[in-house]
């Protein structure tokens, strides 16, 4: 049934590129050589996951407002968060595992349509908790279908010299789509209302899949041997690879990390701020954070680099202790003043972000070509689990330390945040995989 539909698509989509192309052949044609160049296809597919992530800031920022608005605990509040991931991880199975089998561009486009539909049905619909769980999740799969494709468009279309030099900027590209997010979901945050900015959330979906449709060329998949085919859904392959398990199951842990530091930092900045008595806007803390995902993913590229020069896993270990050393001192910073916070918590970002695109660039170096989907497909599922748990967890831990209202909770969730880093350091620090 799955290859009946991707193959009806695929047709439908071929014959939308056919009749474009016939009535104005020489703009298509343009596009498609310029993205035949390794550059300027790697431009394109970190802009479309740019602007397809608009969305990705919309919960974490106007849950300040909708939590009292719904009546929503901590813990109700981590499971919205964590809905998001659970949606990914749902929808990674089969739209990254196919693939294997289709271009990754047809996969691309069409979850940029979930990811739109999710938006929409928020702005439109959400009521309450399983409303807006929901439509979250939606949004989240549609993620799904976008970054790890995006990965494997630049895969499919890269000789191997380009690939490994090429790839940490696409995964890095992730950090500008999240810095993106929050300055415009911040400045929607005091100028519009929530409806708005999902709205707003789902066009830019939207766009990314009109991006991708007019300006990539279509390509076959292509086999490294003459073997049987992999059933879409066959994910062995890449459960007996143990020097990919270990880099997968290190990005889960660092995921945990980041994305419940990502749920909760405008939160726990709002508090800070409170706190201590500092009057600050909310378009402010949220350009705040904008320009630490910024900075975040000029660590990541750097991460990379030194993993390249000196050994991918003895570095990612490494990075992971560090992180999990300015966890602490972030924790600490609550009892001592505002700018202490700030700082450390800017400081806490780089660390956390340091092994971002290396832990995927190590999963991609250790996939067989014919097993790649499978292998990024596993990578994703065990990441955005880790992701799925990190909001949620650290939420529950906030509401039965004291609440968000208590310093002393929130520097135990900090704490437990960076045990995720302590993982990453705990599976990597012996380097046979490297």
């Amino acid at each position: 049934r799955l290859n009946l539909f991707f193959s009806l698509y695929r047709l439908l989509s071929n014959s939308y590129t056919h009749i474009v192309m016939t009535r104005h052949p020489r703009s298509f044609l343009t596009l498609y050589h310029l993205t035949d160049r390794p550059y300027a296809l790697l431009c394109v597919v970190c802009f479309a996951e740019v602007i397809s992530m608009l969305s990705f800031a919309a919960w974490p920022l106007f849950l300040v407002k909708l939590q009292p608005l719904w009546g929503l605990s901590n813990f109700s509040v981590g499971w919205v968060s964590g809905a998001y991931f659970i949606g990914y991880v749902f929808a990674t199975p089969v739209l990254v595992g196919l693939t294997d089998r289709y271009d990754a561009k047809y996969i691309y486009i069409f979850s940029t349509l979930i990811a739109a539909v999710g938006a929409f049905g928020f702005a439109l619909t959400a009521q309450g908790f399983w409303s807006a769980a929901f439509c979250w999740g939606l949004v989240g799969a549609g993620l799904a279908g976008t970054y790890m494709p995006g990965l494997q468009i630049l895969n499919a279309r890269l000789d191997d010299d380009h690939r490994l030099r090429l790839l940490p900027y696409y995964t890095s590209a992730f950090g500008i789509g999240t810095g993106l997010s929050f300055f415009v979901m911040g400045w929607l945050y005091s100028y519009a209302d929530w409806t708005s900015a999902f709205i707003y959330a789902g066009l830019g979906s939207l766009s990314t899949g009109l991006l991708v449709s007019a300006v990539i060329r279509p390509q076959p998949v292509k086999n490294e041997s003459d073997a049987p085919r992999r059933h879409p859904l066959d994910f062995r392959p890449a459960f007996r690879n143990a020097a990919a398990m270990r880099y997968i199951l290190s990005y889960g842990a660092h995921n945990f990390e980041l994305f419940a530091f990502r749920g909760w930092l405008f939160a726990y900045l709002i508090f800070a701020a409170g706190y201590y008595g500092v009057q600050l806007s909310a378009e402010w803390l949220s350009g705040l954070i904008s320009v630490m995902a910024f900075i975040g993913m000029v660590a990541s590229v750097y991460g990379a680099k030194l993993c390249l020069s000196h050994g991918r896993a003895k570095m990612i270990s490494r990075f992971g202790l560090a992180s999990f050393i300015m966890a602490v001192l972030f924790s600490l910073s609550g009892h001592i003043s505002f700018a202490f916070v700030l700082l450390c918590a800017a400081a806490y970002n780089i660390t956390i972000m340091l092994d971002s695109a290396s832990l995927t660039a190590g999963t991609v170096s250790k996939a067989s070509l014919q097993d790649r989907g499978a292998t990024l497909a596993v990578h994703t599922m065990i990441g955005f689990c880790g992701s799925a748990a990190g909001a949620p967890a650290t939420g529950l831990l906030l509401d039965l330390s004291g609440g968000q209202t208590n310093i002393m909770a929130w520097s135990a969730t900090l704490v437990c945040m960076g045990l995720g880093s302590a993982l990453v350091w705990m599976i990597l620090r012996r380097n046979k995989f490297s």
